[in-house]
């Protein structure tokens, strides 16, 4: 941590954090736009690592109660807070809340708020005809709604597609509700039509509440009892018919929602009748997103994100037009990561602009039951999408993860 200095510009203040991706991004981007970043965190892991040209507030709660209590110390003691934003779950409504409070933003925190439930964000599109099938699942005799299989089960509070299941039969069905609800309360699941069809993600950012589609990205996905994203391809060209369709479809979805002034990313499926809503969420996407971005169009999209907290306009102009593709990597076995091998091979390839690897020696590995359960990515880009994904997957073939057995 850096010791606390004059203010700049001021401060922003950013409640939670990832310990890697666009949220750590963020606070690099505060930095470079000449303010002073306030991290407020609840994650140990911070108190263990150096974190340059941040300050770091650690609390045991991030209940906005106490979040509360921490802003009045930071006026108190002079600092000038100028935005209050986060770009992790569960806060991103409450930050945007708070930083009208005290900043005087107009960030549509209502919306946010209700883009973080799923059953409440498909009730309020449920005339919509980007919307599926979707029900209520009742805890005590989940059998009784069901008529159809396959479908989609899901909590209704979740992030980074933890706790969706891809459910075929009345046994996972059981079974899954059972994991489920195990530390719910009685609280409903959501029940959703299973979409065929490729899946995208498209970041967009509202003004005025005009959206701006910044980036759209396709995702691979291995599905099993439950989804893994194992690589992003941006998309540098779609078809123009098929683009119109998709931004008629966001403006509808931006319009209902209400989202005035804000960011968000929806993830769709481009489906035999349309493009039709899988999540929409109130931040941009985690992980390498904002790197592949930056890579691809020239845009540090949680910097303008931050530049429209502020009260500024953001500058989303593509400044270039780069394929990039990033390759996720999955273990399909058990054990104890006992040595790491190619690391800095596969970062020197050709046309690598990136690589992370999340585990240390002596890390838990096993095969992907959830995003989380991802180690690490290679980013490349190329003249094509092609040539970018060859290099990303060439360079993913060089690292070699050594695991003892449990």
């Amino acid at each position: 941590m850096s010791s606390w200095k004059d203010e700049w510009m001021g401060a922003i203040v950013f409640i939670g954090s990832s310990t890697t991706g666009s949220s750590m991004d963020a606070l690099a981007a505060a930095g470079r736009l000449g303010y002073t970043a306030i991290l407020i965190t609840d994650r140990k892991a911070f108190l263990r690592r150096r974190l340059e040209n941040v300050h770091l507030i650690y609390m045991e709660s991030l209940e906005e109660g106490m979040i509360r209590k921490q802003l009045f110390q930071l006026i108190q003691s002079g600092h000038d807070m100028k935005a209050i934003i986060s770009f992790v779950d569960p806060y991103v409504s409450m930050a945007a809340r708070l930083c009208n409070e005290f900043c005087g933003a107009g960030i549509s925190f209502e919306a946010l708020q209700l883009m973080e439930d799923k059953m409440t964000t498909r009730l309020a599109l449920q005339h919509n005809p980007a919307t599926c099938d979707f029900a209520m699942i009742p805890i005590g005799n989940p059998e009784s709604s069901v008529q159809n299989y396959p479908f989609i089960l899901k909590k209704t509070v979740s992030n980074g597609s933890k706790d969706v299941f891809h459910i075929e039969n009345e046994k996972e069905l059981n079974i899954t509700v059972k994991k489920l609800t195990k530390h719910l309360q009685g609280m409903p699941l959501l029940k959703e039509e299973f979409i065929e069809g490729p899946q995208y993600v498209i970041e967009v950012v509202v003004i005025d509440a005009l959206p701006i589609i910044v980036a759209v990205i396709q995702q691979e996905i291995v599905q099993d009892y439950t989804f893994i994203v194992t690589a992003y391809d941006v998309v540098i060209g779609m078809d123009e018919a098929v683009y119109r369709r998709l931004w008629k479809t966001i403006n509808s979805i931006i319009a209902e929602i209400g989202l005035q002034h804000g960011t968000c990313h929806f993830e769709m499926r481009l489906s035999p009748n349309g493009w039709k809503l899988i999540e929409l969420n109130p931040r941009i996407s985690g992980g390498a997103m904002n790197r592949m971005i930056e890579e691809a169009f020239g845009i540090n999209l949680v910097m303008e994100t931050i530049k429209l907290y502020l009260g500024e306009e953001p500058n989303l102009v593509r400044k270039k037009r780069q394929a990039v593709h990033s390759t996720y990597i999955t273990i399909n076995n058990i054990g104890y990561l006992v040595e790491l091998e190619g690391v800095e091979q596969a970062a020197s390839s050709p046309g690598v602009v990136d690589v992370q690897v999340k585990p240390s020696i002596g890390a838990t590995i096993m095969p992907p039951l959830s995003m989380g359960h991802r180690y690490g990515y290679v980013m490349a880009v190329g003249e094509s999408s092609e040539e970018a994904r060859e290099r990303a997957e060439n360079a993913v073939r060089l690292i070699k993860f050594y695991i003892e057995p449990f």
